[in-house]
């Protein structure tokens, strides 16, 4: 009995050092969180800002002019996965995984992956390991990870520069004929979906469907085509909106992924506030279980000893 109620109290111990880590955990992911869902909510209106110009040329543009815009017959497609470095966030990562593999499974030919983030570059590289036919196989070439980028805590412009330029490149020489971005995206504190836009080669319909999707709350925006063709008159462009658009193709995308980083960090810190937030409460629930336990098997022994010391003095008599 001895030896139970030792071991009782060495794991109530143990669990309570294990909350007041998760604890910790969960105020330092809280104090991330509230920035990184600032800075995500804020780039909103200019991405979307962006995408409404894009929509409103679309009427005045001639495709043939921009590379960009038109498909090549290259048998990759590109794939920018954006996941945390760090775990202990819950299912956000599990869930972006999931969805990467349903969406390759529609994918023909093979898939180049840009990586930002070590659990992404982790399940990359597993991947490609898989046999064809296997049910678990998503990489279809060797060479699948063509680049993987520092995923640092503060998300900075020049970053997803850096990413959009080599995805560009890789389109305009025609190794990829589609790039896509996969990241979690932030809805609320309880709620990061996954979700894959196109990026390249851009088109006003894609354009649309992501603006239409966008969870942001401002609806001032025009998101309809005819809406941005009877708005081209109210602008002048200069020096031309080919030129003009030159430049904004290539800022779309960079702008695109920027906000995919920002939404990714939001996600991020706000799944593992939740999961600590979870481990903490379980954590504290446990603890009284184990006490409660090790009240009763205490109480136990020390009922036992009395019979005992009744027994023997019955028996003295």
């Amino acid at each position: 009995m001895a030896n139970n109620t030792k071991a009782l109290r060495r794991r109530i111990k143990s669990v309570q050092n294990t909350s007041q880590i998760t604890k910790a955990m969960q105020m330092v992911a809280a104090t991330k969180m509230r920035k990184a869902q600032l800075q995500a909510l804020a780039g909103r209106p200019y991405s979307e800002t962006l995408t409404n110009v894009l929509l409103k040329l679309s009427s005045k543009i001639n495709p043939e002019m921009h590379k960009l815009l038109q498909e090549n017959n290259a048998d990759n497609i590109g794939v920018i996965v954006l996941s945390s470095d760090k775990g202990l966030c819950g299912a956000l990562n599990t869930n972006l995984f999931r969805a990467l593999h349903n969406f390759l499974k529609e994918v023909k030919g093979n898939v180049n992956f840009y990586t930002v983030g070590k659990k992404g570059r982790g399940f990359i590289l597993r991947s490609k390991t898989a046999s064809e036919g296997s049910e678990g196989l998503i990489v279809k070439t060797q060479k699948a990870l063509q680049a993987d980028f520092e995923n640092p805590e503060l998300v900075t412009f020049r970053q997803a520069s850096q990413i959009a330029k080599l995805v560009v490149n890789s389109f305009l020489a025609s190794e990829i004929r589609e790039a896509y971005v996969l990241f979690p995206q932030f809805i609320s504190t309880l709620r990061q979906e996954p979700r894959i836009i196109r990026l390249l080669p851009v088109s006003p319909s894609v354009i649309l469907n992501d603006s239409e999707g966008s969870p942001s709350q401002n609806k001032s925006l025009d998101s309809s085509p005819n809406m941005a063709q009877n708005d081209n008159n109210d602008y002048l462009y200069e020096p031309n909106v080919d030129n003009l658009l030159d430049y904004l193709l290539t800022h779309y995308v960079e702008t695109k992924i920027y906000q995919a980083l920002l939404e990714t960090k939001a996600s991020e810190h706000s799944s593992r506030m939740i999961a600590m937030q979870n481990a903490t409460d379980n954590a504290k629930d446990l603890v009284e279980d184990l006490k409660l336990t090790y009240n009763q098997t205490r109480q136990e022994a020390i009922t036992k000893e009395l019979l005992e010391i009744t027994t023997a003095s019955l028996a003295l008599q």
